[in-house]
């Protein structure tokens, strides 16, 4: 939107204006009449089953028939059946990493707007979206933020990892101001114990109604609170939490000190799963999102397998996500809505590494963003000051200008003083259930 190098040099001020002039384009694009009357849709038919199930079984048709007719993947296969989802073969991040033009229609809208997944691990994945796809997004947004108790005019406080504030500054303000969204904007980056009480301060003092937050970063003020005996001294309708998974613990210690509900939401720029809380906290499985697979992966985890509805330009069906849940015996909720429900969604970790200042720094996702040939990569800190990189690569484009590059996001997000070495090796060890950690601090 705007050069970063720039907007770092400008004075505060003019980086209010900045994000502030971003946020109007967003809105104006986002928030329309299309967007809300999807919104009004989605709200009709929360508690009643039979419209709710003729909506999923006519988007999930819908989506078999566009990728069987338009998009080459798919329309190329032997034996699919377009009224038998089981006849479509499993998708991974891999099959798309690795020919991404074959999962384009060959009906092209008119705006195409591009995204990628965070990268956690390796170089993220790129995933092209109609104009419609975004609009029915922000519809969903529009929902959760309903479910939550937002109301417009209602003051926000956003702590998700932005990069609003220069790492390299050393004072507050630790925040800036988006003026047409009512939304305050608070650096994850710099949550030191010292400056944790100017975090809560500045949110009394701007009147914060709804937080909307990374799990790690609003746990992060949670548990200052905890240490000082404390609670938030304003009130706060509900913290929204999303990206990283949320335990039952961080659930609960962000509850009581900010006296209120956590919302938590679980989903993935692929679009092929969404699992919301509704005000009795438990976890929601959106079938009027995508279509949603689970299958056993032992120890009482399933695996989410889904199919999305909601971008025809580029439909992933049954697509792995590697991310597991617990199911639910239970059938009926408090709130009454008719979606299927899950106890635990096992999702990503919130790893972390230690800053140049000494903050834990949870979000890691961007640094391997525009990387060429980075496959994947993890990050090791045994020693303050010093960060390890193991990097997957492609070494035909992974040369030293993107191994500086690599080096530079580093010290972007942890600090300038970082010392930064890259080691290269065939594979990232992993965990029991595939995974690999995105960090590992032994700090």
């Amino acid at each position: 939107m705007f050069d970063k190098s720039f907007y770092n040099r400008a004075p505060v001020w003019f980086q209010n204006v900045l994000l502030s002039f971003r946020a109007v384009i967003k809105k104006r694009l986002r928030e329309c009449a299309k967007s809300d009357q999807i919104c009004l849709q989605l709200k009709s038919m929360e508690f009643d089953s039979i419209a709710l199930n003729d909506y999923r079984e006519k988007h999930l048709q819908l989506t078999l028939n566009n990728a069987v007719s338009n998009v080459p993947f798919y329309h190329l296969l032997k034996g699919v059946d377009v009224k038998s989802l089981d006849s479509f073969p499993f998708v991974t991040k891999g099959d798309v990493r690795s020919q991404p033009a074959d999962f384009e229609s060959e009906q092209k809208p008119k705006w195409i707007v591009s995204g990628s997944t965070s990268g956690t691990t390796g170089s993220p994945l790129s995933i092209p979206q109609s104009l419609d796809s975004v609009l029915r997004e922000q519809a969903f947004i529009t929902r959760s933020l309903d479910w939550a108790g937002y109301k417009k005019g209602d003051k926000r406080a956003w702590i998700r990892g932005d990069m609003i504030v220069p790492i390299e500054q050393t004072k507050p303000p630790y925040w800036r101001y988006s003026y047409f969204e009512d939304m305050m904007l608070l650096s994850s980056f710099h949550m030191t114990t010292a400056a944790l009480p100017l975090y809560i301060e500045a949110m009394v003092n701007y009147g914060v109604d709804v937080i909307q937050a990374y799990p790690s970063s609003i746990v992060t003020i949670a548990k200052y609170l905890e240490s000082k005996g404390r609670f938030y001294p304003g009130k706060v309708k509900s913290v929204l939490t999303s990206s990283e998974t949320l335990s039952f613990e961080d659930r609960q210690v962000i509850e009581e000190r900010f006296r209120c509900k956590v919302f938590d939401w679980y989903g993935l720029f692929e679009r092929v799963a969404a699992i919301a809380n509704c005000e009795h906290g438990r976890y929601h499985v959106l079938t009027d999102y995508s279509h949603v697979e689970f299958f056993d992966a032992g120890n009482g985890s399933h695996e989410i397998v889904g199919t999305n509805y909601n971008n025809l330009y580029y439909p992933l069906i049954r697509y792995k996500t590697g991310d597991h849940v617990v199911l639910s015996r239970d059938k009926d909720c408090p709130c009454g809505r008719v979606y299927p429900m899950v106890d635990q969604v096992d999702g990503r970790v919130g790893d972390y590494l230690i800053g140049e200042n000494g903050q834990k720094v949870y979000i890691l996702n961007h640094i391997p963003k525009g990387v060429d040939g980075l496959i994947e990569c993890q990050f090791i800190q045994d020693e303050p000051g010093v960060i390890c990189v193991l990097a997957v690569v492609e070494p035909t484009s992974f040369d030293c200008v993107q191994e500086n590059y690599l080096t530079q996001n580093v010290k972007e997000r942890l600090g300038r003083s970082m010392a930064v070495e890259i080691k290269y090796v065939e594979a990232l060890q992993r965990t029991k259930n595939g995974k690999v950690r995105q960090a590992i601090c032994t700090l």
